[in-house]
């Protein structure tokens, strides 16, 4: 017989479920968990903010496909996580934050940093409860993986008093829970897949557009499997198929298709909801995901499948091999290629400017041709976004960070500390606007103190660009509350002891780049960009 605390019990499970990495910023309410990782080797990552804390979490994700955890104190730690816990919301990440509570028998009494935590988490996450019973701690921890992976996965809250994370039981009273869940793959309806190839048979302009869904199934070789016997285009999905696929035709295609396989995406406003002028009123639309209550949302749908991305695209395949004729679409594919090839063309222009200050496409055009193949990159900004989007390639899925679709900036150091973390084997670098940079700047001292060397490269502009653009189209004195002074960040980073250079001219970007990698610390490079 052994006294076993709450804590304990909380990393017990965590390493039963091959956790590795806890993402944290200490506090006196969550101290059990700490030791209880310091007992099973589990590795603490401790952040400058919880914000960041939480953004790891997400951030190993949507890397590893596997679940993030993050550990947060009581009351300010809590409130510090919502905005983590929101972005994981809006990209269906697996992520389990276990957040303090003030002690059960201090409940209404005005504790330190007693707070209604669980209401205030129950609106950005999927599942969020309390535990009130200390040796049942092992059970909550497997009810918050259940539910984080479970149909469409996404963020959980788990909360526990610290009297009863921090009392001690007789391990003969605890069930620590084994075999408690399972990866389910729901097929479709047989008819409706004999019903989306028959409509795909009969399309002169179809079209595939791929989302997180197809990430969070791990179902990228069935999704490139299908469209490579159907020979149907990809409009949207970065990594899945690799840059270089003559099928791969990202942005291209979409007002003129006249089906449009929709598998795992959400008709959000990245796609317009599914309305004119990116899509044609007249297009027919498949849809296929987890969640019933995204089907049809937001324009009519003829065929929608519930289920798994990955089971169903199977059963679409083969469907496909048994209906489809060999393919007549190499006019419409050839048609899309050469969109894309000219829109490229247009965009060399500036991604070859020799302009002073750097336009962020050319900042963008050094970075994608100096990375290798198998780099993860992390976007992090407003303008400099769409810039990194359009400009950098991606030729594996879960390569390629960025802010949508909630727009949350500042995610950027802790996705790529997450990759990192993840991949340290290869190339993670980060491009970060100088006002995203600024949010959550002193996760350089975390980065140093871990040892996670990723590089950052800073389009600079001194502004918040997108908003202060829009400030300028209203005239030139309708600008206010975006510009922002031009900041020697590399100084900050060097002060907390990573590697720091300015670059003001074009033929330094890659010089820089070279010895940000080989300095093999935590870097950053401050580029002077014009404000596009």
């Amino acid at each position: 017989m052994t006294l076993v605390n709450g804590g304990s019990l909380v990393t017990k499970v965590l390493k039963q479920e091959g956790v590795d990495y806890v993402f944290a910023l200490s506090g006196g309410h969550i101290d059990p968990i700490f030791q209880g990782c310091l007992d099973e080797g589990i590795k603490i990552i401790d952040t400058r903010h919880e914000q960041a804390a939480v953004f790891m979490a997400d951030g190993w994700a949507r890397v590893t496909g596997q679940p993030g955890i993050a550990v947060v104190t009581a009351g300010p730690g809590v409130t510090n996580a919502i905005t983590g816990l929101w972005v994981s919301q809006g990209t269906a990440s697996p992520i389990i934050v276990f957040g303090g509570r003030s002690p059960l028998r201090e409940f209404e009494w005005g504790s330190l940093q007693d707070m209604d935590s669980l209401s205030l988490a129950k609106t950005v996450t999927k599942w969020a409860k309390a535990g009130y019973e200390t040796k049942r701690i092992a059970e909550y921890v497997s009810m918050a993986f259940r539910h984080a992976l479970s149909g469409r996965p996404g963020p959980v809250y788990l909360e526990f008093p610290a009297d009863i994370l921090g009392a001690m039981v007789e391990d003969t009273e605890v069930v620590l829970p084994r075999d408690y869940r399972t990866i389910a793959r729901p097929q479709g309806d047989p008819a409706l897949i004999k019903s989306a190839i028959e409509l795909l048979a009969k399309a002169e302009k179809p079209l595939v557009i791929a989302g997180g869904g197809v990430w969070w199934s791990q179902a990228t070789r069935e999704l490139q499997e299908f469209i490579e016997l159907t020979e149907i285009p990809l409009g949207m999905g970065r990594g899945y198929l690799p840059a270089n696929h003559p099928l791969y035709i990202p942005g291209i295609g979409n007002a003129d298709a006249d089906v449009i396989l929709l598998i795992g995406a959400r008709l959000d406003f990245r796609l317009r909801y599914g309305h004119s002028p990116m899509f044609s009123s007249s297009s027919r639309w498949i849809q296929v995901d987890i969640e019933p209550t995204e089907i049809g949302r937001n324009r009519p749908i003829e065929i929608g499948i519930t289920g798994d991305a990955r089971a169903i695209l199977k059963q679409m395949t083969e469907e496909a091999r048994i209906r489809l004729k060999e393919s007549d679409a190499a006019l419409w594919v050839k048609e899309c290629q050469e969109r894309l090839r000219l829109a490229r063309q247009q965009l060399e222009i500036l991604m070859n400017s020799d302009s002073k200050p750097i336009h962020p496409a050319r900042l963008c055009r050094e970075v994608r041709d100096f990375i290798d193949k198998d780099a993860t990159v992390v976007v992090d900004g407003g303008d400099i976004s769409g810039w990194g989007f359009r400009t950098i390639d991606s030729y594996l899925p879960g390569h390629f960070l960025g802010v949508v679709p909630t727009g949350t900036l500042g995610v950027g150091q802790s996705f790529a500390m997450a990759a990192k973390l993840a991949r340290p084997n290869t190339q993670v670098i980060l491009i970060s606007g100088d006002g995203s940079f600024g949010l959550n700047a002193m996760e350089f001292d975390t980065m140093v103190r871990h040892n996670i060397p990723i590089v950052c490269i800073i389009s600079n502009d001194s502004a918040w660009g997108m908003v202060m653009h829009e400030q300028q189209a209203k005239g030139r004195d309708r600008v206010i509350a975006t510009e922002l002074g031009f900041i020697r960040y590399d100084k900050v980073v060097e002060a907390l002891g990573g590697y720091g250079e300015l670059v003001e001219e074009p033929i330094g970007i890659r010089p820089a780049l070279e010895r940000a990698f080989a300095s093999g610390r935590p870097a950053c490079i401050n580029v002077k960009c014009l404000s596009s």
